[in-house]
């Protein structure tokens, strides 16, 4: 908590705000450099970041570990502003929002989620600093010199971990993007590598502590179960798009 005169401001809000920010800032420019529309980005962005919210906080509350006490106290599945959310479930929900809005926009879909895409590294970069400062997501115990002590132990830092991934997602979707390749081939790339990647640092996260994160089928998380079933159909598509031909020229349609 950060406190000036009688305003309090949290650390995790303030941290996943800037990062929303600059991953928003980041994708404007790389619209702007294809010719896109910013102000449909825009819309997009403020439609995809609602809709997140309440889907992050909507697919926590109804995993197994947490659907009994939601059941008791519905209203717990739509209270973002307390703890409890799920980045997978927020892209789910945000994604499926955002395309809704892009379709009825008009907005040339493939291209402007690429855009989207070169910003998303930006932003899970410096919003996961919030989740290391909040004390979220809690590794299991290390011997290595960057653990953090933290529950009785000396553990992964597993937001940082994420931080770094975050930063890698930009690199991959920088020089993915300067290429010449079929629309969409860069956001599937990037949403692809970051479930894989994801899920391989959750094996890393702790497990029976008070606060781990809850477990799915076969002890999976959210996240792995999602990428168990996302990652082929994201692989498959990658494949299609990048047999396609590739653009003759940047493309200016909005």
């Amino acid at each position: 908590m950060i406190q000036i005169g009688p305003l309090h401001f949290r650390t995790w809000g303030l941290l996943v705000g800037l990062g929303l920010g600059v991953g928003l800032l980041v994708a404007s420019l790389a619209a702007r450099g294809r010719g896109l529309s910013t102000e449909k980005l825009y819309a997009l962005a403020a439609i995809g970041i609602i809709a997140a919210l309440f889907g992050s906080k909507l697919l926590w509350a109804l995993q197994p570990a947490e659907i009994a006490a939601t059941l008791a106290h519905p209203w717990r599945a739509f209270a973002i502003w307390q703890g409890g959310l799920t980045l997978v479930g927020g892209l789910v929900f945000g994604f499926g929002a955002a395309l809704i809005y892009a379709w009825r926009a008009r907005v040339t879909v493939r291209r402007t989620f690429d855009a989207i895409a070169v910003g998303f590294g930006p932003a899970v970069a410096v919003g996961r600093i919030g989740c290391y400062l909040t004390g979220l997501h809690p590794g299991r115990p290390t011997s290595l010199p960057w653990g953090i002590n933290y529950l009785g132990a000396v553990r992964h830092p597993i937001p940082l971990y994420e931080s770094l991934l975050g930063a890698g997602l930009f690199v991959l979707a920088l020089v993915l993007y300067r290429r010449r390749l079929p629309a969409g081939v860069v956001g599937l790339s990037v949403g692809l590598t970051y479930l894989v990647g994801r899920s391989l640092l959750d094996l890393l996260r702790a497990v029976g502590i008070s606060q781990a994160d809850p477990r799915l089928m076969g002890g999976l998380t959210l996240t792995q179960t999602v990428t168990v079933f996302a990652a082929p159909i994201l692989a498959v598509l990658i494949v299609w798009l990048a047999r396609r031909p590739a653009p003759a020229g940047l493309v200016t349609q909005q």
